[in-house]
């Protein structure tokens, strides 16, 4: 007779749950959390073609990332001894309501404006032709609490509020905002190529200055078209955020003037771009200066604090000082800024 030993008296069995559960504890459960952490400096040359151009750079321009992943339990205690992992609440990463697939839809969104930002400034300081025709405010997500869920969807273009175009987000808040909370307005919007005028209740986004801001419930969008001349294309599909913007506009600008703005250094930057070249604060300043440094930039381009509560020029330059980066932190309030310090470099001299 074989007498055989319950699984619990088993220590590999035991040792193989514990482990298990390990597991599952440290890299599968969930947390309240994103971790920010170091990405990438990606040279934008390969991503941007302005046709007809035949430059060469003996240097190179890079926009900055970083890796934005949902957090587990074992980044969340790795983020305590170790300041390359950032972690952030939920709630500052996500909009109420949002899921990590609209998260990223959001930001792929973002990259689009960004890129068109990025054109309009850079033909406009290089003086070539550029046309922008506004095409009306298209909605990117619908907030469900909202009355606007019952009538707008995904990728409607509104045209009209009670007969007055509008041409860009600014715009439709502008004239809601002239509104109080519970009164009716009539759309005018395009579904699918078919014309629609729907009427929505306006409700509460919240209360500002002790005021209740009325609003139709959803994530506006500027929708446009841009013709530029000679034509632009760029590809950067699985790139989002805005804060390729002041980096877009350089390499743009390289290529439209068949120059080479680099002087042979490798330039690293970061910040949006408004199309009138103002250069705006981002997230995450200093994990992509950690980025740069390990990229090798000479030359690190960051947007200057200008306002109450700005921080990416302090951030940055503290952040290479702590990481001794040999590279230049320059800190830049406009597209023009940034050109002006180029072209004052002399060609970067071998090693």
């Amino acid at each position: 007779m074989v007498h055989s030993r319950p699984w619990y008296r088993r220590p590999w069995i035991i040792t193989g749950l514990v482990t298990a559960a390990l597991i599952v504890l440290l890299f599968v459960m969930p947390t309240p959390y994103y971790i920010m952490q170091p990405g990438s400096a990606l040279e934008v040359r390969p991503m941007i073609q302005v046709e007809g151009s035949r430059n060469k750079e003996q240097g190179a321009f890079f926009m900055t990332t970083v890796s934005m992943r949902e957090g587990n339990l074992l980044a969340a205690i790795i983020s305590r001894w170790d300041s390359r992992y950032e972690l952030l609440p939920r709630d500052q990463v996500l909009v109420e309501g949002e899921d990590p697939v609209e998260y990223e839809r959001r930001q792929k969104e973002i990259m689009k404006q960004s890129q068109q930002n990025a054109i309009l400034a850079a033909f406009r300081e290089a003086g070539h032709p550029v046309k922008e025709k506004l095409l009306g405010v298209r909605v990117l997500r619908v907030l469900e609490k909202m009355s606007g869920a019952q009538v707008l969807k995904q990728g409607d273009i509104i045209h009209r509020v009670n007969g007055n175009p509008v041409r860009s987000p600014e715009e439709l808040i502008r004239q809601l905002s002239e509104k109080k909370v519970g009164e009716t307005v009539r759309l005018e919007l395009t579904r699918n190529g078919k014309t629609l005028t729907p009427k929505v209740k306006l409700g509460s986004l919240g209360r500002v200055g002790g005021k209740d801001r009325p609003g139709i419930g959803i994530e506006p969008v500027t929708e446009r078209k841009i013709q530029t001349e000679p034509e632009v294309t760029i590809r950067a599909e699985e790139i989002g955020g805005p804060s390729a913007g002041l980096m877009f506009s350089l390499e743009i600008i390289n290529q439209l003037e068949n120059g080479d703005l680099t002087r042979g250094y490798r330039v690293a930057g970061t910040g949006t771009i408004s199309p009138e070249g103002e250069v705006g604060q981002i997230g995450g300043i200093q994990h992509k200066i950690v980025a740069a440094d390990e990229e090798g930039a000479d030359i690190f381009f960051v947007p200057a604090d200008i306002r109450p509560g700005d921080s990416n020029e302090k951030k940055a330059l503290r952040t290479a000082k702590e990481i001794g980066a040999d590279m230049k932190v320059i800190p830049v309030k406009s597209l023009r800024e940034a050109l002006g310090f180029l072209k004052k470099q002399g060609l970067k001299k071998a090693s």
